[in-house]
């Protein structure tokens, strides 16, 4: 054998000798758990809420960034981690129509459907067809109560861990319902219009009437009247009385909308899909209340009238 030919394979020893040894040093994703059950979740806020349950113990992976979850459908990859996971949260076929095809391959043990009791919820003021309920805490607190049940079941180990971070998020939520709450309670009395179903949870809870756009021409005529009777009682006919809400981004037909009614225009984001990478459930509840307030900054305040 040539003396070529023995330096050859002595370096190709050497880099097949190196590769092994590094093999199990090798990086792992910024969501990859080293250990404890995997956790998928449909939309952001459930994988925002199953965060806050999971702690350290288990990792969240979050299936739909960007687009509309009632005509998400799963790519292979998507298909992949769901058959892997240990638990899939989503809300269910209301929400995620698409989606719901391949959940029906999926063993009702490793799948969690928060709409599946819809009697665990608060719905006061809100439309009882509406799907969003994650827009009011004290519901999103529920749901982490039934997240942790089922991890530790998954995960028995760690079983209080999961129960008591639950406890602690459901705490922090009936905190945040009344900071919600009464923020928006000063525009009870103000035409609050909606392109679509999407926010009846976040201002019902507080008693602001909401008229949604999403369910045809009998709904837009009637937030029409529903501006008309409010600006009867406004002094100045020109005033903001109230304000149109779509959903991120802000587009041209919305603002036009908004103009064709005399309302002000905000676009609100109940998915967090503009949200930063890492960011919690509370981050999501505190910037759509502060970008409400953009537009009902607007409405003058008559709560001490």
């Amino acid at each position: 054998m040539s003396e070529i030919v023995l330096r050859l394979l002595s370096v190709l020893m050497i880099v097949v000798t190196s590769l092994v040894a590094t093999s199990g040093c090798a990086p792992r994703e910024p969501n990859e758990a080293a250990a404890g059950p995997k956790v998928v979740a449909s939309i952001g806020p459930l994988a925002m809420i199953a965060r806050e349950v999971a702690g350290d113990q288990a990792s969240v992976h979050q299936l739909i960034r960007n687009g509309d979850p009632h005509h998400f459908a799963p790519k292979v990859s998507d298909r992949m981690g769901i058959e892997a996971a240990q638990l899939v949260v989503w809300m269910g076929p209301a929400m995620e129509s698409v989606l719901a095809r391949q959940m029906a391959l999926v063993p009702d043990e490793r799948q969690l459907v928060l709409l599946a009791d819809e009697t665990a919820y608060e719905y006061a003021g809100a439309d009882a067809a509406d799907p969003h309920l994650w827009l009011r805490p004290r519901n999103a607190a529920v749901m982490a109560a039934m997240i942790a049940t089922r991890l530790a079941t998954a995960d028995p180990e760690h079983a209080e861990d999961y129960r008591q971070r639950a406890r602690d998020f459901s705490r922090a939520m009936a905190n945040l319902q009344k900071v919600q709450d009464r923020a928006l309670w000063a525009y009870k009395d103000a035409p609050i219009v909606t392109t679509h179903q999407a926010y009846s949870h976040f201002f019902g809870a507080a008693g602001v009437e909401v008229e949604s756009l999403g369910a045809g021409s009998g709904h837009q005529h009637g937030a029409r009247t529903l501006v008309q009777k409010r600006r009867a009682l406004d002094e100045d006919p020109s005033a903001v009385v109230g304000c149109l809400f779509g959903e991120a981004p802000a587009n041209d037909r919305d603002r036009q909308t908004a103009t064709n009614l005399n309302l002000g225009y905000q676009a609100l984001d109940p998915l967090g899909i503009t949200m930063a990478e890492g960011a919690s459930y509370r981050d999501l509840m505190e910037k759509l209340l502060a970008d409400a307030r953009l537009c009902l900054a607007r409405i003058p305040d008559r709560s001490a009238q």
